[in-house]
């Protein structure tokens, strides 16, 4: 199963790009060959490229299988691949410790303000 998916986003990779895309157009080249072979037996390898790389281009009824051999035009094509994985809901777990707020408006003597430790050194006055 890893090879699979190393061979697949390996090809995913290489075809992003639009220059291994026209290796795929190679068969195409050798088919345009043929054609070209047939008609002019005479006709070399280097003929063939000379008069569709080096030469200037002219449109004739082959025009458009000119355009589709490799390396002719550029296909400006991107491929995208993207993944969008939400993320997991965070929790976060922190401790803290309450605090007790006398809200009252009236001030008296409590025992929450004075534990029983400070009872036996302080004790308040009495009213």
């Amino acid at each position: 199963m890893k090879k699979f998916v190393v061979y697949f986003m390996l090809f995913t990779y290489l075809t992003s790009f639009c220059e291994v895309r026209q290796i795929a157009k190679i068969p195409i080249l050798v088919e345009h060959y043929v054609k070209h072979k047939m008609a002019k037996h005479n006709m070399s390898i280097y003929a063939f490229f000379k008069m569709h790389y080096l030469d200037k281009q002219v449109k004739d009824k082959d025009y458009n299988e000119d355009l589709s051999l490799p390396f002719k035009k550029h296909d400006n094509f991107t491929t995208f691949l993207t993944l969008n994985i939400p993320p997991e809901k965070t929790v976060i777990f922190t401790q803290y410790h309450s605090i007790c707020v006398d809200v009252s408006s009236d001030f008296s003597y409590s025992e929450k303000f004075y534990p029983s430790v400070f009872q036996k050194i302080w004790e308040p006055p009495k009213i």
